[in-house]
Order: structure tokens, then sequence, then C-alpha cells
């Protein structure tokens, strides 16, 4: 067995490590910290695994390497802003966490053996999927005690980028959906597509006499409307997948929704 695979497969105890650590008897944590600012590392979260598969699909290309290490940096930038917020215990424990799964998901969404040897390893699409779902997981449990007046656009937000993330991680490779790794059953794309256009139709009522909300859910609803149609055909094997419309549009969303917070 060569150095490399050795040196990867102690990488993936380690993870499992820490992983175990940080969901270990679980509770809801109590934190004051800024309901936004953790939906956008939530985001974050499910846009690095994007960016991972993407380097799969357009071949390790520098622009999308950039791109990733870019949003890496800025996940690492928000945690240091979320520890300098901390007032209490709970939301110290909480950001440590925070911090130990971000370095996880960004050790592995670094090292993506099929874009850069191109042959799929389970292990790494196993690994991509578990630190992203530590994080997201993590972040739902806190019990926000600061929740901003976008709150609920951020979460839509953030579930646009997890059915993204999926789709393309199956335009990858086959294998690279959530349930490898994972216990999960595989995503209901047309389920998951209706409740965000459920969701976007009642949010688009809610803030029709708020400017900056109506405006944020129109960009939404205009760059959904670009992807929405393609994402029942994830069930048709011989469907053409559009995985890099699907990185531009939801990436633009997302750039739209902090803006929105800023």
């Amino acid at each position: 067995m060569s150095v490399t695979m050795i040196w990867r497969r102690l990488r993936v105890v380690r993870v499992i490590i820490l992983i175990a650590m940080l969901t270990a008897g679980v509770m809801p944590a109590q934190a004051d910290l800024a309901g936004e600012s953790l939906a956008s590392l939530q985001m974050d979260a499910w846009r690095a695994r994007m960016g991972f598969h993407l380097l799969s699909i357009r071949g390790n290309n520098p622009d999308d390497q950039a791109a990733l290490d870019q949003l890496l940096s800025r996940g690492e930038q928000r945690i240091k802003a979320l520890q300098a917020s901390a007032s209490t215990d709970a939301e110290t424990r909480l950001v440590a966490q925070l911090q130990t799964g971000w370095q996880a998901l960004s050790e592995r969404a670094r090292d993506n053996p099929l874009a850069t040897l191109g042959y799929a390893d389970y292990g790494a699409m196993s690994e991509m999927n578990t630190t992203t779902l530590t994080l997201d997981r993590l972040l739902k449990n806190t019990d926000l005690g600061t929740a901003g007046p976008y709150l609920d656009i951020y979460r839509l937000a953030v579930d646009m980028q997890k059915l993204a993330s999926e789709y393309l991680a199956l335009a990858a490779f086959p294998s690279a959906g959530l349930p490898t790794g994972t216990s999960l059953a595989p995503m209901d794309f047309a389920v998951a597509a209706s409740d965000i256009d459920k969701r976007l139709a009642k949010l688009q009522l809610h803030y029709q006499e708020n400017a900056g909300g109506r405006e944020t859910l129109a960009f939404i609803q205009q760059r959904w409307a670009f992807i929405r149609g393609s994402v029942p055909k994830m069930n048709d094997q011989s469907a053409a997948r559009i995985p890099y419309l699907f990185y531009r549009y939801s990436t633009q969303v997302a750039d739209r929704v902090e803006a929105l917070g800023a």
C-alpha cells in the first residue's frame, strides 16, 4: 500500500473520530449568535461540497479550485467572527465545534482524488458527505437566540444549496450522493423542489411590502426558474445533466441572500 493511501486512510479514521466527538450527546445549544451568520455557514458547508464535486466534473479546473479555496477561507473568517462575538460558555463551545468541523470539511474538500487522479475514491466521497452533514446538523441543533428579519429567506437558500450540492454529486459520480457513508435515504428531488416552490411562494407573499426581501425573492425566483425544470429528471438516468448551471445559479442565490443581510 502506498504512503498516500495510508495517509488517506489515517485521515478518514481521524475524521470519523472528530465526527463522533462533535455529535456525541448533541443537545440543542443555547446560542445568542446571529441566526443569519450561522445560516451563512450552513450555506457555505453545502457550497463547499458542491465545489468539491464541480472539480470532478470539470477536471480540477483552476478557476473552480480558486473559488473553492476562497469559499473555504471565508468560512474560516466567519468562524473567527463568531468566536469574537461569543459571550457565553455555550457559545464558545459551539464555535470550537464549528471550527473543528470546518477544518475537517476543508481538508476533505481540498483533496479530491477523482478530480486530481481520475479515480473514484469511495472514502473521499463518504467523508465529504459526513463532514458536511456534521456541520449542518450541528448548526440545525443550535437554538438561536438572535434571529434577524430575513432568517427564513436564509433557510430557504440553505436548502437550495443542499439540493444543488446533491445534484452536482450525482452528476459527478452515481455513488457520490448523500446515502454514501451515511444512513440517509436518497434525496427525492421532486419532493425537495416542490417544497422550495411552496416556501418561495409563501415568502413572496410575506415580504411583498418589504423592498429588500421582495427584490431578493424575485431574484431567487428568476434563478430557480432556470434550473427548476431539470430537477425531476434526476430520476431519469438518460436525461442530460446541467451541473454547471446548478452551481452558477445556486451560487448567485447564496451571494444575493448574503447581500440582503449585509
